[in-house]
């Protein structure tokens, strides 16, 4: 009997101190869906203080549709406003960052995973390494742009999360930069533009904030704002960028007026009597005829 106490209580202990020993494999989470049409639009480009995203919503507008999900990615498809179909591909993979191995995506990151492989939070993972690297990963080509055309003497990055939003916050700062940063920002959203973008501008400040659902790790929005100054001549004068994309949410439906409530008369009993009185009184005219 003691034996076979003893065998037992060996066993737990073994067990039990596996599990201390051992990290726990988080199962590969996504909280996106397949088959579901993702749209993203233009919401904003003011430039002096107009929007001109209509001139140009249609031809950004994009579509995403999830195909199918595995433990390290996805694939996805994009459709875009002329009809034309896309298949891409987002894994997430360990690479080195300084002396450590940081789990990142590789391709667009149209969805984060809310927890992969060792990692039981990935959305706290992700904004951690923003904050501790001060890291500007998401918008690495468009930095290596910029520092083509500026020198870059600032920048920041920081993140936030909470029950809603992961938000990340790229913030950076440039004496002077050659005009046409502002083209390859833009991509081909200034074409056909009303106006023309100045070629000397200074005091260039670019503040970035993307978000992504804290539910379902969905891509939200991004905001971009760029406050800078241009100089012709002799004048300067303010030269402000404001651009937002964003997924469309439908409005909600619109609530049903609410039925009208029956009004009481301010002497409910008037009426009844009244009919009562007229009844009464016709019979009494007919028992005398």
């Amino acid at each position: 009997m003691r034996k076979r106490l003893f065998v037992n209580l060996s066993v737990l202990l073994l067990f039990t101190s596996l599990i201390f020993v051992t990290p726990t494999e988080a199962a590969t989470n996504w909280g996106v869906e397949t088959d579901v049409i993702n749209k993203y639009e233009l919401i904003t480009l003011k430039l002096g203080g107009l929007n001109y995203a209509d001139y140009l919503a249609e031809n950004l507008t994009m579509r995403v549709a999830f195909d199918s999900f595995t433990d390290t990615g996805y694939t996805y498809t994009t459709y875009n406003s002329t009809g034309g179909t896309s298949v891409n591909e987002t894994i997430f993979v360990e690479m080195p960052v300084g002396e450590e191995n940081v789990t990142l995506p590789v391709g667009l990151p149209i969805a984060l995973p809310l927890s992969i492989g060792t990692i039981p939070d990935y959305l706290l993972y992700f904004g951690q390494f923003i904050n501790t690297s001060n890291s500007f990963y998401l918008l690495e080509e468009l930095l290596l742009n910029i520092t083509e055309y500026a020198n870059v003497t600032y920048t920041a990055a920081h993140s936030l999360l909470d029950e809603t939003y992961l938000r990340l916050y790229f913030d950076l700062f440039a004496p002077e930069v050659n005009s046409s940063i502002l083209s390859e920002l833009m991509g081909d959203g200034d074409a056909g533009l009303p106006i023309s973008l100045p070629v000397n501008i200074t005091d260039f400040k670019l503040n970035t904030t993307i978000k992504f659902n804290s539910t379902s790790g969905l891509f939200y929005d991004l905001d971009m704002k760029i406050r800078s100054k241009s100089h012709i001549d002799e004048y300067t004068e303010a030269f402000d960028i404001d651009i937002k994309y964003a997924l469309y949410v439908p409005p909600p439906p619109p609530e049903p007026e609410p039925e009208p409530e029956p009004t009481e008369s301010p002497y409910p009993w008037f009426i009844p009597s009244i009919a009562a009185f007229a009844v009464i009184s016709i019979l009494i005219v007919r028992r005398r005829k």
